[in-house]
């Protein structure tokens, strides 16, 4: 009998182990994407792509700059704040709402520039969405198995406001993805 607890035990403290460096691992990529994209958007610079004093470079270096400096120790709450710049004084939707507001003005500006531009900027939002699912196991179950599309208002009734707040943050994240990708597009055409 004591073999076999000593065999389960065993198998409970790898299973945990495999999970935490899973765990670790995932967190880790998802942080080499942000750094993949802020070479990316270097070097639409140094290729004279994009202007290195233009409100596209400096606004979207400024937020990934903000987001590696809390890696790796990066946490939910942490990421929406750099992510969506929350203030305390406001509360969440307006910060959504103002997050959308800069999105759509980038968006304008982005229609101007390259497309390489524009995928650049799409690859942001995929890296932040995988930074912010990378930080929880629960959130990723729960965006795969409820959130294909915008969270809708029903479901935000059935989990707690911090969470509701982070998967609408993560639906934002992919939403502008594809916006910036659909423009990719139209400017290839």
């Amino acid at each position: 009998m004591s073999t076999l607890f000593i065999f389960i035990s065993a198998g409970i403290v790898f299973a945990f182990l495999f999970r935490k460096l899973r765990n670790n691992a995932i967190q880790k990529a998802a942080c080499y994407q942000l750094y993949s994209v802020r070479d990316e958007l270097i070097c639409l610079v140094a290729e004279d792509k994009l202007e290195e004093n233009g409100r596209l470079f400096q606004y979207y270096y400024k937020r990934i700059n903000r987001l590696l400096e809390l890696a790796p120790d990066v946490g939910l709450d942490n990421a929406m704040e750099a992510f969506l710049f929350l203030q305390n004084s406001k509360g969440f939707e307006h910060s959504l709402e103002e997050a959308n507001r800069r999105a759509g003005e980038m968006l304008n500006l982005a229609q101007n520039e390259n497309e390489e531009v524009s995928e650049v900027i799409a690859n942001y939002y995929s890296a932040t969405k995988s930074v912010m699912l990378a930080h929880s196991s629960i959130l990723r179950m729960l965006y795969i198995g409820f959130v294909k599309e915008p969270v809708s208002s029903s479901f935000k009734n059935m989990i707690p406001k911090e969470t509701y707040a982070v998967l609408k943050t993560v639906s934002f994240a992919d939403e502008e993805s594809h916006r910036f990708r659909h423009v990719m597009h139209h400017q290839a055409a």
